[in-house]
């Protein structure tokens, strides 16, 4: 998953992203004053050193990419990746590549530096850079301007010396062709499925298993590490929650600001059903998939519930359980044509709408036409925004000044008391679980398990700040066969469902020595043969049971057509025999239609494996040490 973000980290698109990520985050540190900071290294690259600090910068930035780049699937994303690990990784790349321009001689000259500031939106007024917005923007982020335009400088060196990686990279039609073959060969399949549920209700361990598992698989039942908190939050809008500004200040704000915040320009409310095209689809697909966005517009425009229909054909897996909906958007953020066509659509209507990603059924919910606030419109927006400013001026103040009562031994209680707001307590969580809405904060929940049981903190240092105190570490555990004995019997019939089922398919695999067998076996034990059309063998998904590689590689190892798989495969703790009924290349025609999209995207990989390729060999050459110990210690257990 990470692999392509760091990969494509120095494309322009991720560049893009990183960049405007400088701009818009503070980049707050942990606990009160550096106190969790370590003056030792957490790596070294030839030498350098890479410090807790600019590992938790960047972990913070990749942090938050994520969730720009997944929404609300972020978290479980986060899950999955060891953070600090990765920026560790990032950073190390980021060393080396300096240290080799340098090397090479590369250099970017200021002119150069400043023209691609100049250029860059964020700094720009009506279209021109902006000296003051500049000065702004970095001070609002706690950018210094030598700091800021140093980060920039190696980003453009980074382009360059990637630019030279790419224009190595040449591809010839044969080895595109050859790919393109590989990525969309179709085969067909049929299957048995021998399921585990079906030999778990005739499973009933013994006392005495149940023990066994118990002790030989104690490490499957260890529960995480959990923390318990309290904690104030310093809430600008509770804090300030009395504070009306003056109107004269309230009109001034708004005369400063009119063009800049009350403008607006024309935007429109849409929902759409998708009916994807891939890359590089062939034009028998292509229009396959224009003939059923055609029927389901048909569907739509006669009454059908919009609501349903992108439930039941969109291919926008983001939105589809949603009816489609796309919120409300203004000119520039949809690709053009989707945005030319939904633009000059009237409130209601549907039409058919053709993009790079496909057909789209697009209904046309509302349209807003350009306009400016009154003053009127505008004052409540403007309260609320002086008040917000007035409350985080007023809450990083009492933060800190009840941070240091805190750690004189003050009470948390009182100090909140003294401010009007409460304290509140956590539940024991481990990360991940539920903390009463904190487990979104990651940058809160990594201080937050740095404590030890009775230390306070202040995290983060700006914005809406909080006062967190550990009132209860619990270290991970083990829990008694006593507590969890229903976990561990449902772990025993699990597992031996699975090693029934799985048996039970071998000793079927050895009666079969054609795939006409397999009908036979099947009939004899009174199990259904199932089929699977042709699909794209590279996609590695089964229709109708999902994501299984093993049998898409293993069905292009089958030497006769049709031919059955001579192992067991395995899958979700269900055992399975399969037979590839068919197996076929793409023909001429189609590499002819899909050959100029397809190279583009080759092209593109094959540009993006040299430069893994030349990041791998500079890492081989260098001297890097890592201290596992103090990367693991920086991170949440």
């Amino acid at each position: 998953m990470l692999e392509g973000i760091r990969r494509y980290q120095y494309s322009w698109q991720v560049q893009a992203t990183f960049a405007f990520l400088a701009l818009t985050m503070a980049f707050w540190g942990f606990g009160g004053g550096g106190l969790f900071n370590t003056v030792h290294p957490i790596a070294t690259v030839n030498g350098q050193q890479i410090l807790g600090d600019q590992v938790d910068r960047e972990a913070t930035q990749l942090r938050a990419t994520l969730q720009q780049v997944y929404g609300a699937n972020a978290q479980e994303v986060l899950k999955s990746i060891n953070v600090r690990q990765e920026a560790v990784e990032r950073l190390i790349e980021e060393q080396l590549i300096g240290d080799e321009a340098r090397h090479l001689g590369i250099s970017i000259s200021d002119e150069a530096l400043q023209d691609k500031i100049a250029k860059e939106p964020v700094f720009q007024r009506d279209g021109q850079f902006d000296f003051d917005t500049y000065q702004e923007v970095l001070r609002d982020n706690n950018l210094l301007p030598a700091e800021y335009e140093g980060e920039e400088r190696d980003r453009m060196i980074a382009d360059t010396l990637r630019n030279m990686i790419n224009s190595g990279v040449q591809v010839s039609d044969d080895e595109a062709r050859h790919d393109y073959n590989l990525a969309n060969e179709k085969i067909g399949l049929r299957y048995v499925e021998f399921a585990s549920a079906d030999f778990a209700g005739k499973i009933s361990p013994s006392e005495a298993q149940i023990s066994d598992y118990y002790k030989k698989n104690s490490e499957q039942f260890r529960e995480p590490a959990r923390i318990k908190l309290a904690y104030i939050h310093y809430d600008p809008l509770v804090l300030a929650a009395k504070y009306t500004p003056p109107d004269k200040e309230v009109e001034a704000y708004y005369k400063n600001n009119a063009k800049e915040r009350f403008t607006h320009p024309d935007e429109v409310h849409a929902a759409h059903i998708l009916i994807a095209v891939p890359a590089g689809a062939t034009a028998k697909e292509k229009a396959a998939a224009k003939t059923k966005a055609l029927n389901v517009l048909k569907q739509a425009q006669a009454g059908g519930d919009f609501v349903k229909l992108a439930a039941k054909y969109s291919d926008d897996t983001s939105n589809k359980l949603q009816g489609g909906d796309l919120g409300s958007f203004g000119r520039g953020q949809m690709v053009k044509p989707f945005e030319d066509a939904v633009f000059a659509m009237k409130p209601g209507q549907i039409a058919l709408v053709e993009t790079q990603f496909g057909f789209h059924v697009v209904k046309l919910e509302a349209s807003t036409p350009a306009h400016i606030d009154t003053l009127a419109e505008a004052k409540p927006k403007i309260i609320d925004e002086m008040r917000t400013q007035a409350g985080a001026k007023l809450g990083r103040s009492a933060a800190q000044e009840d941070l240091e009562a805190a750690l004189s031994g003050d009470k948390l209680e009182d100090l909140a008391k003294k401010r009007g707001i409460d304290v509140i307590e956590t539940p024991l969580f481990a990360q991940g679980e539920p903390a009463g809405g904190l487990e979104q904060d990651q940058q809160l929940m990594e201080a937050a398990f740095k404590l030890d049981a009775g230390q306070v903190a202040l995290v983060p240092e700006k914005g809406a700040p909080y006062v967190i105190k550990l009132l209860v570490r619990q270290p991970s555990r083990i829990p008694p066969l006593k507590e969890i004995e229903a976990q561990v019997r449902d772990a025993v019939i699990r597992t031996t469902a699975q090693a029934d089922a799985s048996a039970q398919a071998q000793k079927i695999l050895a009666t079969i020595k054609n795939p006409a067998d397999l009908d036979k076996a099947a009939a004899a034990n009174n199990l259904a043969v199932k089929n699977v059309d042709p699909f794209v063998r590279a996609d590695r998904t089964v229709p109708g049971i999902g994501e299984f590689p093993e049998v898409t590689d293993a069905a292009a190892d089958v030497p006769v057509i049709p031919g059955v798989i001579d192992h067991v495969m395995e899958n979700g703790g269900n055992a399975y025999l399969f037979e590839v009924t068919s197996r076929a290349e793409p023909t001429d025609d189609e590499w002819k239609s899909a050959q100029k999209a397809f190279m583009q995207e080759y092209i593109e990989q094959r540009r993006a494996q040299a430069w893994t390729h030349f990041l791998d060999s500079l890492k081989d050459q260098a001297k890097i040490n890592i201290d596992s110990d103090q990367l693991a210690a920086g991170s949440s257990t």
